[in-house]
């Protein structure tokens, strides 16, 4: 054995700087504590290095040590080495798995890279070549605006020109699976990753932009709701104590994507110097056309319901839907229903969420001196059958579906809606409920205990149904609230794009 090749043996097993083994686990990283099993022996990794030139093989040997060169800029350490080659060849860990691990390893975080050298890392060491600026500055786009770090790195194995190094070394690409949901729609993320920047004036952190996709995603917050309830009514932000001036400022950016104008800077200043809320302020910014073109661009109206729509069906959800288009289970009824405890007309159950909701509802306008009473609930199928054939004797069948849902199509059945008077009964089933001060009372505080107006004026063609003022559906307090901040007339199926309309399907 000659000089030179004995010592690039011993660089490559016995290199002094040590990377104490590596783990298994959802992502395997380059500086983990290892499982015991199997490892390639010290004479085949010596074999390897005598025979295949082993720090720059065209093998498993050699994509190992391009990592531990490019990622971590130094020599393997023999442990962590010979791990990382069995787990590749044992197809434990595939090359995408490899990478993550090594860019993801505290090793490589102590190192403490900016985001911009960061990303040229991943160049390098994925697409083996340096950085083009457009591409570049696109990755750099992403981090900044809060996507995690898995995010990117499965945007570079997609690579054909990682596909290309697989192949080259014999290893099997594989793939990253993303799992946060700051990763499951960059356009949200991005909205958010804004607010912290122009809003806060840091970078997002993993758990709050996390929480705030999962709010946007399952709508559950509305994009307006985050940016003015959620961001600028936070603790973080009231205790920067800015002033006047520095808080229009902050609005501009915020919702409007650029730095002020000097004479509206001092307008909206005045007018908070005069006594105008900092939120009736920010609303108006809130509703400009800048706002809702960043609103616009973030796809937020067009997100898919893929996973809201399981709901839609599910008989045990509070968004299960019965239109004009969703039949109801043959003969269903809930089985988790009771008898509200509130003012009634008739024995009338709801869903047990429902019912605790309708009593706090119906608590609260009393406490302000308004007296709601119950009407009807829950209706079964068979009940609903009765009526709706009565009203098409009275009207025509034309006219009945313009009122009374066909038996299986009535949201009665969910045990979520009830119908409700005032305590003389005068208006009950009556448009002329609105004018009330139940009615009023209803159409501007039922949202707060998770209740919508189903049926709201000129909106037939959308729910199927005319104008109900006394028909109110619970979807719970999250959707409630974000239904309603979208205005009073916003529907159910508006909100969730849900199928709707006025013909049976």
């Amino acid at each position: 054995m000659n000089k030179n090749r004995l010592m690039k043996r011993m660089t490559a097993l016995f290199c002094a700087i040590a990377l104490t083994g590596t783990g298994m686990h959802t992502v395997i990283r380059a500086d983990e504590e290892k499982p015991q099993e199997e490892t390639v022996t010290e004479t085949a990794a010596e074999e390897a290095g005598e025979e295949n030139e082993l720090l720059y093989a065209d093998d498993v040997n050699g994509f190992v040590t391009r990592l531990y060169e490019v990622c971590l800029g130094r020599k393997p350490d023999k442990t962590g080495y010979m791990d990382w080659i069995n787990w590749l060849k044992s197809g434990k860990v595939s090359a995408a798995g490899a990478v993550q691990g090594f860019m993801l390893s505290n090793e490589m975080k102590a190192k403490n890279y900016s985001i911009s050298d960061w990303v040229e890392i991943c160049y390098k060491a994925i697409m083996d070549r340096k950085s083009d600026a457009p591409g570049k500055k696109t990755w750099v786009d992403c981090l900044t605006n809060g996507v995690s770090q898995n995010f990117v790195l499965k945007g570079f194995v997609g690579s054909s020109e990682f596909a290309g190094l697989c192949a080259k070394y014999g290893v099997v690409k594989g793939d990253i699976t993303l799992t946060e949901r700051r990763d499951q729609n960059y356009g949200l993320t991005s909205f958010v990753g804004r607010l912290y920047n122009k809003g806060l004036g840091r970078t997002p952190d993993a758990n709050g932009i996390n929480n705030w996709c999962d709010l946007l995603i399952l709508k559950k917050r509305t994009p307006k709701q985050v940016a003015t309830s959620g961001f600028f009514h936070s603790q973080e932000f009231l205790k920067k104590n800015l002033n006047n001036t520095e808080f229009v400022k902050v609005m501009y950016r915020t919702f409007l994507g650029r730095e002020y104008d000097v004479p509206g800077l001092n307008d909206w200043v005045s007018s908070l110097n005069s006594g105008t809320s900092r939120d009736s302020v920010m609303a108006g910014f809130a509703d400009s056309k800048e706002f809702q073109k960043i609103i616009s661009d973030s796809g937020w109206e067009a997100v898919s319901n893929k996973e809201l729509a399981p709901l839609f069906n599910n008989v045990n959800s509070i968004l299960l839907v019965a239109n004009k288009q969703h039949k109801l289970p043959n003969n269903y009824e809930p089985s988790d229903m009771r008898q509200p405890n509130v003012s009634a007309r008739m024995s009338t159950p709801m869903r047990d969420e429902a019912a605790t909701a309708l009593e706090q509802m119906f608590a609260a306008a009393r406490a302000e001196g308004v007296y709601l009473v119950a009407g009807s609930g829950f209706r079964s199928q068979s009940y609903q059958a009765t009526l709706y054939n009565n009203y098409v004797a009275r009207s025509g069948k034309a006219a009945a579906d313009t009122y009374s849902a066909r038996p299986g199509y009535s949201e009665h059945q969910t045990g979520l809606a009830m119908d409700i008077s005032d305590r003389s009964g005068a208006t009950y089933l009556s448009q002329s409920f609105e004018n009330t001060s139940e009615g009023k009372w209803l159409k501007n505080n039922a949202w707060k205990y998770g209740f919508i107006m189903r049926y709201p004026k000129t909106k037939q063609s959308v729910t199927g149904y005319m104008y109900e003022p006394w028909h109110f559906r619970y979807v719970g307090k999250d959707y409630a609230a974000a239904i309603w901040s979208c205005g009073p007339e916003t529907t159910f199926e508006e909100y969730f794009n849900v199928a709707g309309g006025e013909s049976y399907n």
